[in-house]
Formats: C-alpha cells, structure tokens, sequence
C-alpha cells in the first residue's frame, strides 16, 4: 500500500495532517467576467491593501486575482502552513484551470510538504469546446493514463480523480465524466473528488451517477459542501456513505453581481460539530480551496496555516477531541489516498 505524490510513492503512515482541497498553482481567469463600470478599473489590477475591499466583495473583477502563477511566492506562503504542522495537501487543479504537475513537484521539493496532486477535468464552460463531446470511454482512458503513466505530457502521475467538475445542472460531458471515473477507480482504486456548483444541489444526483456506474462512495469526497449552511442536507449527503468536504474555511466574500455571499467560518464551524455528533466524523475532510490571490498572506488574506492555527482552537474549544480532530486531518484524508498495487 502507498500514497501517490507528485516526487513519488510514500507509505501512508507519513503522509501526516493534510488539506483535502487546495490549488498550489492555478488559472481561474475563465471565470472573470467584465465587471460594471464603475468597478472596471479593477479589471487589471493587482491585488492591493487599497482595493481589497472591493475584491473580498467581488474576487472576479480582477482577472490578476484569479491567477496563482509564482511557485516563489507559493512556496513562502506554504511554509505558514508548514509551521503550524503542516505535513500533506491535495491539489485539485484539473484541465480547465491550468494544472502544472511540474511546478508542483518543484514546490514539493522546496518545501517537504507531501503534495498529491488529483486529475481530471474542470466544469464544462472552462474547456474547449473541441472536448464536450468527449466520450466515456475516451475521458477513462484519459484518466487512466494519468493515474497509471502521467498527466498532461509528464511521468509525473496523479493519486487520486478531481476535482472533477460539475455544473447545475449537470452538463452531458460532466455526467460522461463521473462515469468514466466510476470504472477507472474500479480498475485502480483510486478515489475520487468531485466540485458540485458550490450554491446548487446537485450533490445527490453526483452520488446517484457514480453509483449507477458502480463507484465506491466510501471513497467518494463531494467538495465544498461547507458553501451551504444546510445541516440537514449535508446529513443526506453523509448517509450516502461520502466525504464530505469542508474546504472553503477563510473563504468569506461577497458577489454583488449575483446578491451572493459565503457562509462565515463560525457557520462551517456549527456545520462540522452537527455532523460531529451525528456520528459522521469519518466522512469529513477540511480545507481552504485557496484559488485567488486574496486568500495569499501576501495580499491580506489568511493564507494555508488558517484551519490550524485559528480554526482548530475554536474547535477545540467546542468541544471536538483530539480524537476528532486527527480522524479529519490525518486518517481520513490518508484512507483516500492509499493505493495499493502499482
């Protein structure tokens, strides 16, 4: 048995605390949209102290905000996160948002940090359009080929699917998508994660598509179910015998375009401490889901050390045990990703 990182196979046991969702490197600026008038100057804009107001309120105004493109400067940021004890993290960057197994290995080795990196596709409307008609079987060899020889072009191999991408409803090629990582993961063993529109519910229809494909839901993760304030929801999801991913904590902006606005980390807080006493403390995996530039140290945000060093205490103080805490961090995240065989 072993864990897939991107500078080779590690023995489960050392993989450590690990962050199940997070971008080390990453394009989103298929997401920017032209803002209005009077906030088009941010369009090209750096993230400053001076308009970082604006950006918690809208984060896609700025196209340089949703570009995370320094390895340097990634590789500062990572060390916070090292400090606190920091030892693993997924990076869930798949085709459509720039993924770059090269610059993680590099990160990798400056850092000590065990980096698994995951493979796929992204939502629909970030690909080419000379990709949706893809075929199952043509995304399952993709997939395969990824897990088993490299992505994209590298011997660099994947360990684990995802983020697989979703929209709402879920568009044909992203249906084709869940279904041919259903079979790769009956071939390989591997996990899979898959991003759902963080505010539709699309959650149960993904589980309903990989199980008809004969997919292990106990090695399913569904990311950012923290975006919804649902408790009872985020129940439905658990029964179904998934992960749960809670991987938004630090992430509390606003979108005024779309009256749109995060849920606060003391909501992800009393989420967690719900599922906690329901008894689905296994199925939980917390995160960041670090995409902008606003989220970096650098640029006033809370950076990767956050759930650590401010997040835990809180939890703590709530009354989660150590127990607990080391069954999310470590145990859970290190069930997903062990491999066994080749």
């Amino acid at each position: 048995m072993h864990v897939r990182t991107v500078l080779g196979r590690i023995a489960p046991e050392n993989l450590g605390i690990t962050l199940g969702h997070e971008h080390l490197l990453i394009d989103l600026r298929g997401l920017w949209e032209n803002p209005p008038p009077e906030r088009a100057y941010l369009t090209d804009q750096e993230p400053t102290l001076e308009n970082l107001g604006e950006l918690i309120r809208n984060p896609y105004d700025s196209k340089l905000n949703l570009l995370i493109d320094d390895p340097e400067l990634t590789i500062t940021e990572l060390l916070s996160y090292q400090k606190v004890g920091g030892q693993a993290l997924i990076d869930m960057t798949t085709v459509g948002i720039k993924p770059d197994p090269q610059g993680l290995q590099a990160i990798a080795q400056a850092t000590g940090i065990h980096i698994v990196a995951g493979c796929g596709y992204y939502r629909q409307p970030l690909l080419p359009e000379s990709l949706h008609e893809r075929s199952k079987e043509e995304i399952a060899d993709d997939l395969l080929r990824w897990l088993s020889e490299g992505m994209y072009g590298t011997t660099i191999r994947a360990g684990l699917m995802g983020e697989l991408g979703t929209s709402s409803p879920i568009y044909p090629f992203e249906e084709r998508q869940l279904r041919a990582a259903a079979r790769v993961q009956q071939k390989t063993g591997a996990s899979i994660n898959v991003h759902p529109l963080i505010w539709g519910h699309e959650h149960l229809h993904i589980l309903d598509i990989l199980e008809e494909e004969g997919a292990d839901l106990s090695r399913v993760a569904i990311s950012h179910c923290d975006e919804l304030v649902e408790p009872a929801w985020h129940a439905r999801i658990a029964e179904r015998g998934a992960v749960l991913s809670f991987d938004t904590f630090g992430s509390e902006t606003y979108f005024d375009r779309s009256f749109a606005q995060e849920p606060r980390d003391t909501d992800r807080i009393e989420c967690v401490i719900r599922l906690l006493e329901k008894g689905y403390g296994a199925q939980l995996m917390l995160a960041h889901d670090i995409c902008t530039r606003t989220q970096f140290h650098r640029y006033g945000g809370w950076g990767w050390d956050h759930l650590l060093r401010n997040i835990v205490p809180r939890l703590r103080h709530a009354g989660v045990s150590q127990e607990e805490l080391d069954t999310i961090f470590i145990e859970t995240p290190r069930r997903l990703l062990t491999l066994q065989g080749d």
